[in-house]
C-alpha cells in the first residue's frame, strides 16, 4: 500500500496514476492536483482495490512466468505427465517402495496428482511454513524441481510406514498424514535437499513417458 502510495505522489507530480487507481470508481481524476488533493487521493484508495490488484498480478506472472499454467492445460496433460515422471522417478530413488507400490496396484497419479496440481497445498497436515519454504525456492529457482525433491522426501520419511501397508492403508496415510512431524521445514525440506534430482533428469524422464 505504501508502494501504491508513493506511485500515485510521483504520478500526480506527472499527471499520470496508476491503472489500478484510475479504475478505481471513487477515484475522481483531476488534470492537475495540488498537495492536499494527492493526500485526498490517497484517503480513498481502499485496501481491499489494492489487494485484489496485487493477488491479480501475482497469479499472472505464476501462470505466464513460471509456467504455472501448463499444469492446467486441456485434460491435465501436463499434471499427469509430472505424475508419470515422478512415477519413475520413485523407481530411481526408492525401488523398495517402488516395487512395493506395484505389487499393491497403487497408481502414483491417485496422491501425487493432487500434490502437483495444488504444489502442496492439497495436504491438510502441511504446515504453511513449509509451504512457504518449497515455494521460495521455487520462485528462485525457476524450476518445478523442488516439487519432485519435497514429493520423494515425503515418500522416503514414509517408507517405514508404508511398506508396513496394503493399497487401502497406504492411501490413508497419504491423503491424511496421521504424525505431521515429518512434514515440518526442518525435517522435510532438509532432507528434500538431499536428494539430488536435477533438471536435466526430470527432462529425460519426461523424455522416456513420451516415448511410452
Amino acid at each position: 500500500l505504501r508502494l501504491l502510495q508513493e506511485t500515485v505522489r510521483w504520478g500526480a507530480a506527472k499527471n499520470r496514476l496508476p491503472r489500478v487507481i484510475q479504475l478505481a470508481p471513487e477515484v475522481e481524476i483531476l488534470s492537475t492536483m495540488t498537495e492536499d488533493e494527492v493526500s485526498a487521493l490517497l484517503a480513498k484508495i481502499d485496501d481491499s482495490l489494492v489487494v485484489e490488484e496485487t493477488c491479480f498480478r501475482m497469479m499472472d506472472t505464476f501462470f505466464t512466468e513460471y509456467n504455472l499454467g501448463h499444469f492446467y492445460y486441456p485434460e491435465l496433460r501436463c499434471l499427469k505427465t509430472a505424475c508419470l515422471v515422478f512415477e519413475k522417478l520413485i523407481k530411481i530413488k526408492l525401488p523398495v517402495l517402488a516395487d512395493h507400490f506395484e505389487h499393491h496396484e497403487l497408481n502414483v497419479g491417485l496422491f501425487a496428482l493432487g500434490w502437483f496440481q495444488t504444489l502442496f497445498l492439497y495436504l491438510p497436515s502441511m504446515p504453511t511454513a513449509t509451504v512457504s519454504h518449497m515455494w521460495d525456492i521455487w520462485l528462485v529457482e525457476r524450476s518445478f524441481k523442488i516439487f519432485f525433491r519435497v514429493a520423494t522426501a515425503i515418500l522416503f520419511l514414509s517408507q517405514p510406514i508404508l511398506l508396513n501397508h496394503e493399497l487401502e492403508g497406504m492411501m490413508g496415510y497419504l491423503n491424511t498424514f496421521p504424525d505431521a512431524t515429518l512434514l515440518s521445514p526442518d525435517i522435510l525440506i532438509a532432507c528434500a535437499l538431499q536428494i539430488k534430482v536435477t533438471n536435466k533428469l526430470l527432462m529425460e524422464l519426461e523424455e522416456s513417458v513420451a516415448a511410452g
